[in-house]
């Protein structure tokens, strides 16, 4: 997805579990990502998405992926957007086949770019579900063994698997950001958990290596502090009464009218999901035979399979 803010409620990255819990509130910043993978909500119908049957498109309601691959004449232009774009489809790994969300990529693609572009990036999308694949068997760190140290260890591994998939260049272009990132997630542990420094000295290491970042990464550090302040002052306004023009208001002015928009779309989505569930949970305890038909028709197959928590 594109780096413009997106306000996540769930599905982070999993790759840095085991870090977050051993260093918490210090390694809080990579709860986003430069491969942050969180489908854009968007104003359009779900017909943009063209998708081939009703699951994917209620899959992805709502939204649409974004960012730019084309350069000009239509040719592949490669930076971590195209990656972006793969993992957008990629999330409905569960709900359809390999082979359905790769033909939903490549007819993405093909509305973008021209058939030597498209040729190109099919190419590096193949490679690209091959290293994940692999990256699946790569051992992971200890949790008493989390460490600066070991999490560059870990790091370096990821990227001497990924350079038997891609070349030196594709590399560069396509994961140049994400390796600055995990570089500084590294060397941030090192100096968090260096006991010899004083609390200034440390403080003044960290805002060092942050300012080294490129503008885009150190955005990306930065976003979790905008999120705690966002949800405190929600959490604070409701309290006293907001109403929802209120908590738009609060959050246009902390993270911008796109994202707050973002967040609306979210709120009514939780809403209707809550609603359903409510219908079905009440269906249940006075008609169990309407609320089987309840769940066939106010829920897809994959949604279904989610009740079990609330039945």
């Amino acid at each position: 997805m594109s780096t413009k803010l997106l306000i996540q409620r769930s599905s982070q990255p999993a790759r840095l579990g085991w870090a977050m819990a051993a260093c918490a509130g210090a390694l809080l910043a990579y709860t986003l990502r430069p491969h942050d993978t969180t489908p854009t909500t968007a104003s359009q119908t779900p017909s943009t998405l063209n998708a081939p049957d009703q699951a994917f498109t209620r899959t992805f309601i709502g939204t649409e992926p974004d960012g730019v691959l084309a350069s000009t004449g239509h040719d592949l232009s490669l930076s971590p957007e195209l990656i972006r774009r793969f993992e957008y489809h990629l999330t409905a790994v569960g709900e359809r086949t390999q082979a359905q969300i790769r033909a939903a990529i490549e007819a993405d693609l093909a509305r973008e770019l021209n058939e030597q572009g498209r040729q190109h990036a099919m190419r590096i999308l193949d490679a690209y579900l091959k290293f994940k694949t692999a990256l699946g068997n790569l051992n992971q760190p200890r949790m008493h063994e989390v460490s600066g140290t070991a999490l560059a260890q870990h790091f370096k591994a990821i990227r001497d698997l990924r350079a038997l998939y891609f070349q030196t260049d594709e590399i560069k272009a396509l994961f140049g950001d994400v390796d600055e990132y995990d570089d500084y997630m590294a060397r941030k542990l090192a100096i968090v958990q260096n006991k010899s420094l004083t609390p200034a000295q440390r403080e003044a290491e960290l805002d060092k290596l942050k300012d080294a970042l490129t503008p885009e990464n150190r955005a990306h550090v930065e976003q979790p502090v905008v999120h705690l302040t966002l949800a405190a002052k929600e959490e604070q306004a409701r309290q006293n009464g907001a109403s929802a023009a209120d908590i738009q208001q609060i959050r246009t002015q902390l993270v911008g009218a796109d994202a707050a928009r973002r967040l609306e779309a979210l709120d009514r989505e939780e809403a209707a999901w809550k609603e359903r569930i409510r219908q079905y949970q009440q269906a249940r305890t006075t008609d169990p035979q309407q609320a089987q038909q309840l769940k066939a028709t106010l829920f897809t197959p994959q949604e279904q399979l989610r009740l079990a928590a609330y039945e």
